[in-house]
């Protein structure tokens, strides 16, 4: 592991690899296969294909989801009856219901969402109740109403968080002089321009930029403490901040939700107001043992009591250095970096082969490698490098990947890179959506588009490809080749005809790029005299510039990729500036303030492939400022079915309004890699066809040692 907090609870755990500890301990509801889909007959198990093999899935229940004539959506539920918990115990329904109540607490802080969800009734459980951090926060240091807290109370309130400020304001500054942004603990003011906030005197303390922070989140502490951190949450570093996450009864609030109804022993109905697609995913509940969490007698479903008191989790936070669970892993102990872990001789799917499980804390990325080939750990996930496989190589008699000291398991990695551009900067007069606008969005795509193979395969060989759909291809909803309809990204000229041929060389295909992009440019309205653009339309530019991320130095896939386009294009009259940022904030900065023409990124892909979040009109990182009322209706339409098929091809047809608007250019879905000792583990044991979705865990109960 690259470093653990020690947030081991299936509740709390926010960091990868706490996340990592917390599942060897528990069984979820809910699973799903190698591209993300759910599998809802766990008992029985669902048998699909991947890669031409099939594989069945089996889970702890089985979930039917029924659409209601009076719009609401029911998911039935029903568990298996031999789940045991590592103390022995049994399983049942109470456990999942009281792990819901949990998600579902008002005053519940953990990365979990599922409050977010149209659950029935959970308004109404929520309403009416807020923590005492939020009161205080809210009231401000010169209140004086202390109807619900005391003067005492709120001054040392306010003592705390001023000083957990500072503190979390400083962790920043280090972390930037770590990094060479800043001089030393002291350079506050380069270290927080470094981090884009600018406008601090040269002489700023920390506490100067804290209170910059606070006014640029407008006093919401929540998202300022999980958007800026560098190390440690701004809750982490309260003296007290336990106290102040109490539950505070201000109002009507429900005892129960409604929409939650046991059913049976090992059975319960969860009803939405409406459907949505996404929800499914929140039922990967963990299965969670009431009596170690909780308090049994707490726990009286009929008069809603659920295993705590409403708004105090203090016993459930208690718990979260040491998991429990009905995991194939049990957790024993942290100490000195690693985490000890011991078979579970209870888990339903068998107890598993290898006895103990040891997860090492090794924080470098250069020491991975290194680790696996002197014994210190079994399994390593460096990231994947030219330089890191000529590593690996070099151990191996064969010089391969894969041999007799190392095996090399690569897997695509979920998320893909990308070229975003502005549809607001990158325009022609005023409207963003107008055909003339698209067409100079799309002269650049079509540059972009064709020097794509050279520049990803330079950087990264075989281990990546290329992209043309705005989409994970680790994503079930991402087009296939072999899908009617698939096409390459921009490779059509204005007139809709084929640009390129089968039997052009590479030096051919640039050529023809170039063309086709004067025919985009003029198109939009720009001159081209003898194969130049001479001027541009009004609203429009002869010069535009990137945003890129490659540590000042153009260490990065699509560098070489812009330096081409942007030798193309000066050779035609446009000139593209290369703005290559060695402190990735100002990278981000730079497109989520809406100030840049355009940008190279990479998005990490949800298991879920809803687009509202990155495209549609009201979407919270829809930074290409793309406002296309068709694509808004799609995305919707894909929230309101559970019909996958069905949302493939609606997410296919927004991706070609997407694609049509010229505001994301698909560059490459790259590698990661698990690194294992072929001399100390049984290959042969690991779960074949690693993906995102599923790794060597999934089944880490089949590994053998040699």
């Amino acid at each position: 592991m690259t470093g653990l907090e020690q947030k081991f609870s299936p509740f709390f755990a926010s960091n990868v690899d706490d996340v990592n500890i917390s599942d060897m301990t528990q069984v979820y509801l809910m699973g799903n296969d190698r591209v993300g889909e759910p599998v809802l007959s766990g008992i029985e198990g669902e048998t699909r294909s991947y890669n031409g093999t099939d594989y069945t899935y089996t889970g702890a229940a089985d979930i039917v989801i029924t659409e209601n004539e009076d719009g609401t959506v029911t998911y039935s539920v029903t568990m298996r009856d031999d789940i045991q918990f590592s103390d022995g115990t049994y399983a049942d329904i109470d456990d999942v219901i009281f792990a819901m109540y949990v998600f579902l607490d008002p005053t519940y802080d953990g990365s979990t969402t599922l409050y977010s969800t149209p659950i029935v009734g959970l308004e109404e459980y929520q309403s009416g109740m807020s923590t005492l951090f939020d009161l205080l926060a809210a009231a401000g240091e010169d209140n004086t109403d202390f109807t619900y807290w005391d003067e005492e109370t709120q001054t040392a309130f306010w003592a705390d968080l001023k000083q957990a400020g500072i503190a979390f304001a400083q962790e920043i500054v280090d972390y930037c002089v770590a990094a060479g942004y800043a001089a030393d603990s002291s350079d506050v003011a380069t270290a927080a321009s470094a981090w884009a906030f600018d406008g601090l005197a040269d002489d700023a303390t920390a506490e100067d930029f804290w209170n910059l922070l606070v006014e640029s989140y407008a006093g919401d502490y929540a998202t300022l403490s999980t958007t800026e951190t560098a190390g440690s949450s701004l809750f982490d570093l309260m003296e007290d901040y336990s106290a102040y996450s109490v539950g505070i009864t201000t109002g009507e609030t429900a005892d129960y939700i409604s929409g939650i109804v046991r059913t049976g022993d090992y059975s319960m109905e969860v009803t939405t107001s409406e459907l949505d697609a996404t929800f499914i995913y929140y039922m990967a509940i963990p299965i969670t043992p009431l009596a170690y969490y909780g308090d049994e007698e707490l726990y009286d479903y009929d008069n809603h009591s659920f295993g705590f008191t409403k708004g105090d989790l203090s016993g459930i936070k208690e718990k979260t250095t040491a998991p429990m669970g009905a995991g194939p892993y049990m957790f024993n102990e942290y100490s000195n970096g690693v985490v000890y872990m011991e078979a579970n001789p209870y888990y339903y799917k068998g107890e598993p082969v290898t006895q103990y499980l040891n997860f090492v804390e090794i924080t470098s990325e250069d020491d991975k490698i290194s680790a696996v080939t002197t014994g210190t750990v079994d399994i390593g996930d460096p990231s994947y490098s030219g330089e890191r496989a000529d590593e690996i190589s070099s151990y191996n008699s064969d010089g391969e990947l894969s041999g007799d000291i190392l095996t090399t398991l690569l897997y695509d990695f979920r998320g893909y890179g990308y070229i975003g551009i502005s549809a607001n900067n990158v325009k022609v007069g005023d409207d963003a959506s107008s055909d003339e606008s698209r067409a100079l969005r799309k002269a650049f795509g079509t540059i972009f588009a064709v020097y794509r193979d050279e520049s990803v395969n330079s950087y990264y060989g075989e281990t990546a490809s290329i992209i043309n759909y705005p989409i994970s291809s680790t994503s079930w909803a991402a087009p296939q080749v072999t899908d009617d309809g698939y096409t390459v990204a921009y490779s059509v000229d204005v007139d809709g005809n084929a640009i390129y041929t089968d039997d052009m060389t590479t030096e051919d295909k640039y050529a023809a790029a170039l063309t086709a992009a004067l025919g985009y440019f003029e198109a939009a309205g720009y001159t081209v005299e003898d194969g130049v653009v001479t001027a541009a339309p009004e609203g429009a530019s002869l010069t535009y510039t990137v945003h890129i991320g490659a540590s000042g130095s153009g260490d990065h896939p699509s560098f070489l990729l812009l330096s081409n386009a942007s030798e193309a294009l000066a050779s035609i009259g446009i000139t593209l500036d290369i703005n290559d940022h060695a402190n990735a904030s100002e990278l981000y900065a730079a497109y989520q303030t809406g100030a840049a023409d355009m940008w190279v990124a990479a998005w990490q892909a949800s298991t879920d492939p809803d687009m509202y979040q990155l495209y549609h009109s009201e979407g919270s990182t829809n930074y290409y400022m793309i406002n296309d009322e068709e694509l808004d209706e799609l995305i919707m339409a894909a929230r309101q079915t559970t019909d996958q098929t069905f949302r493939k091809s609606l997410y296919k047809s927004a991706m070609e309004i997407i694609m049509d608007w010229g505001v994301e250019v698909p560059v490459y879905q790259r590698s990661e890699m698990f690194v294992v000792s072929t001399e100390r583990v049984n290959v042969d044991s690991l779960t074949p066809d690693m993906t995102p979705y599923w790794s060597w865990m999934s089944e880490v109960e089949t590994i053998e040692m040699n």
